[in-house]
């Protein structure tokens, strides 16, 4: 289970305890209220937050209307990674969906690490890389499949979604209004 950023970094290189020790020296506790906002649309990204309890979601607006782009949940890695690496102002907005417990940290300070420590600089590019193959397949997603199928895979990622996110937020992740979603699941129902 991920607790702390050394936790992340873990899962893709070997850290000595003096290297956990200094990335986690880097983290600051955060505690957020449901609907609190981590990145506004047009600012830059400047921290990498990791949930340790709680849910969130990356959206922005389209006619007036709001997008989820992506979910995020217990012990996932939130960031806008465009506006981050970039240093660009973001196009997407990060709301809490639930009462959260996070860490943050400045991605400044992460890189001075990278620079210092080898094994860090490459588990941040292989997540990075990770997040740019996640992205590609969500859009990847709106060419091949259908609502009913992107729907699917959404639940067989995130079983628990259906009790912790709005039946809107997830219409509008797949791309349909909530009466289409309706209809989708009313079909799935054995």
């Amino acid at each position: 289970m991920t607790h702390t950023f050394a936790d992340v970094f873990e899962k893709y290189c070997t850290l000595s305890p003096a290297v956990k020790s200094k990335i986690n020296a880097l983290a600051t506790t955060l505690q957020g209220s449901k609907n609190d906002i981590l990145l506004n649309q047009g600012q830059v990204c400047r921290h990498i937050f990791l949930i340790t309890q709680g849910a969130a979601r990356m959206f922005y607006y389209h006619d007036g209307k709001e997008v989820t782009n992506e979910f995020f949940f217990d012990q996932d890695v939130v960031a806008d990674m465009q506006s981050l690496y970039a240093k660009k102002q973001s196009l997407f907005n990060i709301q809490l969906l639930e009462d959260c417990q996070l860490l943050s940290i400045k991605y400044s300070d992460l890189e001075q690490l990278y620079a210092e420590y080898h094994p860090i600089e490459t588990a941040g590019r292989l997540i990075a890389i990770e997040c740019f193959l996640e992205e590609s397949e969500r859009n990847r997603s709106f060419q091949m499949y259908t609502a009913k199928e992107r729907y699917g895979q959404l639940i067989d990622r995130y079983p628990q979604i259906l009790n912790r996110v709005s039946l809107g937020h997830i219409a509008s992740y797949i791309g349909v209004s909530q009466i289409q979603l309706s209809r989708i699941r009313a079909q799935l129902v054995p």
